[in-house]
C-alpha cells in the first residue's frame, strides 16, 4: 500500500547508517520508481562510487556493470533501493549478490509481496497502518491545537476526519496540514462530506489514498497554487526541480 510509511523507515536506517560508525565502506539510496531503467540506477550507483565522468556516461550496460561489480565486490556496502514495482536485475546493474562471503546488504521496499519472492528477500517485514490511538495522536500534529481548541465541537468532528484516513500516516499528515487553517466546526463537516463522497466516487482506483490526497489538491487556497502543483507533477518522480525552473 502506497503511504503507510516505507520510504520513511528506509530513510531512518540511511541516516543510522550514516549518522554512526559502523563497518559498511559505503551507503547508497536509489530511488526505483514505477518507470525504473537499469540505466538511471546505474548512474546513481556510478556516482556514489566514484565512477561517474563524462568517459564513463558513453559506456555500454554491460560495461558499466562490470565497472561497478569490481568496485563493490571489493567493499562492504549497503545498497538501499526504495520503491520497487517489479523485479530489479541487480547482475545486469553490476551489484554483486550478498553470500557468506561478501557481507553486504540489499534492502528494499515495495508494495507488492510477489516482488519480494521475485528479488529472494531474505527476510520481509509489512509495514503496516498506524493504530488508532498512534494515528490520532499524529493527526492532532499537524492540526495544532489551536484549530482543535478553537471550537469545542471540533475536537469531535476532527476524530472523524482522522478516522477516514484509516491509520495511513500519508492521509494523516495531508489532511492533517489541509485542515490545519479549517477554525469552524461548517468547515468540518464539510470535509467529512468531500471525504466520503471522493471516497464512493473513485472506488476501486487507489481507493485508500487517492481520495484524501484530491481532498488535500482541492483544499489548496487558489488555482494558482492547484495549476503549480499539477506542472510539477509533469516532472520525474524525486527530479530535482530548480527554483528558476519554476
Amino acid at each position: 500500500m502506497g503511504g503507510v510509511g516505507k520510504t520513511t523507515l528506509l530513510t531512518q536506517i540511511n541516516n543510522m547508517f550514516l549518522d554512526t560508525p559502523n563497518d559498511f565502506d559505503v551507503v547508497i539510496w536509489v530511488v526505483v520508481s514505477k518507470d525504473q531503467k537499469l540505466e538511471m540506477i546505474q548512474e546513481t550507483i556510478g556516482k556514489k562510487i566514484g565512477l561517474w565522468d563524462d568517459s564513463w556516461k558513453t559506456k555500454r550496460l554491460e560495461e558499466k556493470a562490470l565497472d561497478i561489480f569490481k568496485v563493490l565486490s571489493q567493499k562492504r556496502f549497503v545498497l538501499l533501493l526504495d520503491d520497487i514495482w517489479e523485479r530489479v536485475d541487480l547482475i545486469k546493474v553490476g551489484v554483486p549478490l550478498p553470500s557468506p562471503k561478501i557481507s553486504s546488504k540489499i534492502v528494499f521496499t515495495t508494495r507488492f509481496n510477489e516482488v519480494c519472492g521475485q528479488m529472494e528477500a531474505h527476510k520481509q517485514f509489512k509495514v503496516e497502518c498506524l493504530a488508532h490511538e498512534e494515528a490520532w495522536k499524529l493527526f492532532q500534529m499537524k492540526v495544532g491545537r489551536e484549530t482543535l481548541d478553537n471550537d469545542p465541537d471540533i475536537l469531535q468532528v476532527a476524530l472523524l476526519v482522522a478516522k477516514e484516513c484509516g491509520g495511513l500516516p500519508l492521509a494523516l499528515i495531508t489532511i492533517g496540514r489541509a485542515m490545519a487553517c479549517k477554525k469552524t466546526v461548517e468547515e468540518w463537516n464539510h470535509a467529512i462530506q468531500i471525504l466520503k463522497k471522493s471516497a464512493f466516487e473513485f472506488s476501486g482506483m487507489g481507493k485508500e489514498v487517492y481520495p484524501l490526497l484530491k481532498f488535500s489538491y482541492d483544499s489548496l487556497a487558489s488555482d494558482a497554487l492547484r495549476s503549480c502543483l499539477l506542472y510539477c507533477c509533469l516532472f520525474p518522480e524525486d527530479y530535482k526541480l530548480k527554483k528558476e525552473t519554476l
